[in-house]
């Protein structure tokens, strides 16, 4: 695996913890509907990722952030 690769799975996952987190200790529910959608966004970040495609398809960037 090369290392921009590898760095990015890294990336999404630490997205990934930071919004489950989120989402364990939030009691708000809209607040929690808004975490959800970053969770969804980050596991198809993930996805596009490990499958070897770019990780925001809109955009010309190869590096998660």
């Amino acid at each position: 695996m090369n290392n921009l690769k590898e760095a990015n799975i890294r990336k999404a996952i630490w997205h990934i913890r930071r919004h489950l987190n989120e989402l364990l200790n939030s009691q708000d529910e809209k607040y929690r509907k808004h975490e959800m959608f970053h969770l969804r966004s980050s596991i198809e970040c993930l996805e596009r990722v490990m499958n070897n495609e770019k990780p925001y398809p809109p955009m010309d960037r190869e590096e998660v952030f």
